[in-house]
């Protein structure tokens, strides 16, 4: 996000906010067992969500994380996609820094 921040400076602001809301539906302190069934599925895009239930699944409940083979799929898979992503918008806007800035 900092490569386009460069060029649309008000992105900025969105994006931080947009951080604030992922933060505050992160299930630290509430359980996502109390979301209702057809809300579950937008909790797993969030990518910190598989790291904090993946504390509070071997610390309490005893559930390691290779007994959930899919969820550690699915979110290596979702950082590494957003990873290759940033990279190539970096690498495609990095040579209009100098004029922007």
């Amino acid at each position: 996000t900092s490569a386009v921040v460069v060029f649309y400076r008000d992105l900025g602001q969105v994006i931080g906010m947009l951080i604030q809301i992922g933060f505050w539906i992160t299930p630290i302190f509430w359980s996502p067992e109390t979301l209702p069934e057809e809300f579950k599925f937008l909790f797993f895009f969030n990518p910190v969500s598989y790291v904090v239930m993946g504390y509070r699944n071997s610390l309490i409940s005893k559930i390691w994380f290779w007994q959930e083979p899919w969820q550690t799929f699915y979110f290596w898979l979702l950082v590494f996609s957003l990873s290759i992503f940033g990279l190539f918008i970096f690498k495609r806007l990095r040579p209009h820094f100098a004029d922007v800035l």
